[in-house]
């Protein structure tokens, strides 16, 4: 049935996409690696790297986006299938309920101070803008939106994006009989308050989801060509999925932070940075650094060079490839980004990784 409805949701849009007010966009990205030391071949990887995002072990996505406009009302759809190769042979992966996003209509109410959103939603008010992207809201629900200001979204949702199902155990599933098993819940775990605020020179956004996670977002845009934020996640033990030492739940806390600069306006083509990370667990931290630089030689041809650094405050915990206790693993990836038009880039890489050595790669991304 998820199946079917993805499929006719898909038809549907499509029919109407090119009508007035319709758009539609997206990205097919993939690619393939050689680990040159393992000697495996990988078909399903797609690695993008400096400055916006770090090399790491991402899938080949196929991405559209469909969107209705008008005035005071609209609609929004995204299918996306992840992690499609040609080695695949999972039919399901292309049409499954995790392929539909979100799918969901908003209406605008007194010159749009007060928005409606209904079906399955997507942050697009309040979330985070860093790589990570922290929200704490999806899944199927409702949402309304105060805009009291320009900038200055305020949002109260409630949705199934943590919520809690009866089990076979809880009583009104067993004994009263008001619910089956498998039911949603309705208790505060379905509620998610957030806020953001954006103008020309900042961007703050946070909110909290009842079941226990909150997030924040920073972002400092006053000095040109500077890139500066801030991006918090925090889970509460409940859902962290952790454990200490002792095997009791535990929460944890996840910091990233990005710097960057470009100097092109100087006569330099070079944009540099790091991007940071911090993963505070009890019992076992994890820091990590990714310095980057990119130098456009010309509008076809940028090589680029991205150097991680992962620091193990329990180095018994991260053991390699050999079963040693390692406090500190690293990676080297030099990549030649092609880009033969503006909507298509390539890239090919090397990577040495201090666990998986050796490997050679190349990926494609077209966006339309």
């Amino acid at each position: 049935m998820k199946k079917i409805i993805t499929l006719a949701a898909a038809a549907a849009v499509a029919g109407f996409a090119f009508a007035e007010g319709w758009s539609v966009g997206g990205y097919f990205r993939s690619g393939a690696e050689a680990n040159t030391d393992a000697k495996d071949f990988e078909t399903k990887t797609f690695k993008d790297g400096c400055p916006y995002g770090i090399y790491g072990n991402m899938n080949s996505r196929v991405r559209l986006n469909v969107n209705y406009t008008q005035e005071d009302y609209g609609f929004k759809f995204r299918y996306q299938c992840t992690g499609f190769g040609v080695n695949n042979s999972d039919a399901d992966v292309w049409f499954d309920d995790g392929n539909l996003k979100y799918m969901y209509g908003y209406a605008k109410f007194l010159d749009g101070k007060i928005i409606g959103e209904a079906g399955k939603l997507s942050d697009s008010y309040t979330d985070g803008e860093g790589i990570q992207g922290f929200s704490a809201m999806d899944g199927y629900g409702l949402r309304a939106l105060l805009v009291p200001v320009e900038g200055l979204y305020l949002s109260a949702a409630g949705t199934t994006y943590r919520a809690e199902k009866y089990k076979a155990t809880d009583k009104k599933v067993v004994v009263d009989k008001k619910a089956k098993e498998g039911d949603i819940k309705a208790n505060e775990k379905l509620i998610t308050l957030s806020a953001k605020y954006k103008n020309d020179a900042i961007t703050v956004a946070g909110g909290y989801n009842f079941a226990g996670e909150a997030y924040g977002y920073f972002d400092l845009k006053t000095v040109p060509n500077l890139t500066f934020n801030v991006e918090v996640n925090y889970l509460d033990k409940d859902i962290a999925d952790s454990k200490n030492d002792k095997g009791k739940d535990i929460a944890n806390t996840t910091i990233w932070e990005q710097v960057g600069y470009n100097f092109a306006e100087t006569g330099i083509p070079l944009e540099a940075g790091i991007y940071c990370g911090q993963i505070f667990v009890e019992d076992d931290n994890v820091f990590e650094f990714y310095p980057y630089m990119s130098y456009e030689l010309n509008e076809f041809v940028t090589p680029q060079l991205e150097v991680g650094i992962i620091k193990y405050a329990e180095d018994e915990k991260h053991l390699d490839r050999d079963g040693d206790k390692q406090s500190t693993t690293y990676s080297i990836t030099p990549t030649l980004k092609l880009t033969p038009c503006e909507k298509t880039t390539v890239r090919v890489y090397y990577n040495y990784d201090k666990n998986d050595k050796h490997a050679v790669g190349t990926t494609l991304r077209v966006d339309f």
